[in-house]
């Protein structure tokens, strides 16, 4: 394990991608709209969906460069866990936000594709099937990453992806809250996946601009 992995996972998480974009974009802080996460959804939902997606692709591609980083060093796919560990600590407490962040799952997702999609597929179908019994997207996604890191494990044949799943796990339990899920929000409030992306943004308050 190179020591310098842990930092480097922690900065390139850090960098917070939808905010700028927002920043950018409207002149407001991130942090004042919507649900106020720093990520993807909401960026798409109250900044701009072609926002949203420059926020999603922007946090593939840190998820995957925490992963790749530690592979190119020779790391293993415990290291490389534990560089996107780094990297989603990063994302949910940003040193540039002064602690602020997202929640990560964007990132983490997409890193853990490259150490064991098989993992991610078994999540999927366990997902699947709990959302058919209980009909709750909000409930299915708490399910699964509750038995997730167990899932992994027995997947993958390896012990770490216990404490490390553990961990991602209660991360983004942590945040998972009804009131601020942006993705309970969308249904909520548009028919379906062509309603959202033909709907404007929601309205926000702009005050927080530059020099004001």
């Amino acid at each position: 394990m190179r020591p310098f992995l842990i930092p480097a996972g922690y900065l390139i998480g850090s960098i917070p991608v939808a905010w700028i974009i927002a920043r950018l974009v409207t002149g407001g802080d991130l942090r004042q709209m919507g649900s106020g996460n720093v990520g993807v959804m909401n960026t798409a939902l109250s900044v701009a969906r072609w926002a949203g997606l420059l926020a999603f692709l922007a946090e593939v591609a840190k998820g995957m460069g925490a992963v790749w980083l530690a592979r190119t060093v020779g790391g293993d796919d415990f290291t490389a866990a534990l560089t996107l560990g780094a990297a989603l600590v990063g994302t949910r407490w940003s040193i540039w936000l002064r602690g602020a962040g997202g929640r990560g799952n964007t990132l983490g997702v997409a890193g853990l594709l490259l150490i064991s999609w098989l993992s991610l597929v078994a999540s999927l179908a366990l997902w699947l099937l709990v959302r058919r019994l209980t009909h709750s997207n909000f409930t299915a996604t708490r399910v699964t990453m509750i038995v997730w890191p167990l899932l992994a494990g027995l997947v993958m044949q390896v012990w770490w992806p216990l404490p490390c799943g553990a961990v991602f796990s209660l991360l983004f339990l942590s945040t998972h809250r009804k009131e601020t899920d942006d993705h309970l929000i969308l249904k909520s409030q548009w028919s379906g996946v062509r309603a959202f992306l033909r709907a404007p943004p929601r309205k926000h308050d702009n005050a927080h601009k530059f020099g004001e």
